[in-house]
């Protein structure tokens, strides 16, 4: 009887031994599970607040770049080098926005799985806490930045608009200019000469008889007609055209309009005709007396 009483002590102590190392046993498994939980929240803190500082870097480039084209020249081609710039940096900015709501998500998942462990580190939620206020002053930042440059790029879609209106105007006056200057130059530099025999001359109007003759006194002389004809005379440009060659080569020909010999070269004699080709040494003054030449054939 003694003998079966203590057999059963020895099983009751046997049974309450092996609960209590299964019990220790789970209560261990559960201490490892939440010190690991615990490393993979630190792990995850630790690289939030390195991804804070990244968006405060990318921040401050785009407010860096922001400022410097504040002060760019004014005109078309500042104006599109400051949107495209302003383009770059909203995008940038928008990147960061979408960085953030990536962080402020994996932070709430890690603050959920921090609560529901089953040893509750309040520590580790503080610091959650404290980073997901941060993330959220830094995205309110991001976005009144987005708004403002894409407020700015909208202005400026308008006023590169007026001034590549200006421009297209600006350049229209500016051909019509050129044109009007070209034509100035053009008459300022056309001049016309006229050769022939004196009846010839007579006959197109380019000359015309002046003074009286009775018997043997007084007489007459060629002077140019009062209403010269320019569709009487062939136009040269006087700063190209230097030399003019004569109908005929064996006859002289005298320059009876009021331009001076004194300006020509080659074959003039000391009255002033000229045989072969006039030979214009000095162009302005040649032609300052008249843009008409008129030379007789002698």
């Amino acid at each position: 009887m003694r003998y079966a009483g203590l057999l059963l002590l020895i099983a009751l102590t046997t049974t309450g031994c092996n609960r209590n190392q299964a019990e220790l046993a789970k209560a261990l498994a559960e201490s490892r599970a939440a010190e690991a939980q615990k490393d993979s929240l630190l792990t995850e803190v630790l690289e939030t607040t390195q991804f804070v500082s990244d968006l405060n870097s990318e921040l401050a480039k785009a407010k860096t770049v922001t400022l410097a084209s504040e002060g760019e020249d004014p005109g078309l081609p500042g104006a599109v080098r400051d949107r495209q710039e302003r383009e770059a940096t909203l995008a940038r900015i928008q990147q960061v926005i979408a960085r953030l709501n990536e962080s402020e998500a994996k932070l709430t998942a890690t603050e959920t799985r921090a609560k529901s462990a089953r040893i509750r580190n309040a520590r580790l939620l503080a610091q959650i806490a404290t980073y997901k206020k941060t993330i959220e002053d830094l995205k309110t930042a991001a976005e009144q930045q987005a708004q403002e440059n894409a407020a700015i790029i909208a202005d400026q879609r308008t006023q590169i608009a007026l001034l590549a209106g200006e421009v297209d105007t600006l350049g229209k006056e500016r051909n019509t200019l050129r044109g009007h200057v070209a034509s100035l130059i053009s008459y300022k530099n056309t001049v016309y000469y006229a050769v022939g025999t004196k009846d010839e001359l007579i006959k197109n109007g380019v000359v015309t008889k002046e003074g009286s003759k009775f018997l043997v006194f007084g007489g007459t002389r060629l002077e140019p007609a009062r209403n010269l004809n320019p569709a009487a005379f062939t136009a040269i440009d006087k700063t190209q055209t230097l030399s003019i060659a004569l109908p005929r080569i064996d006859r002289k020909y005298r320059i009876v309009s009021r331009q001076s010999a004194e300006f020509l070269s080659g074959d003039v004699n000391p009255k002033g005709e000229v045989k072969g080709v006039v030979e214009i040494v000095a162009p302005e003054e040649f032609w300052s007396p008249s843009k008409y030449l008129i030379l007789v054939q002698n």
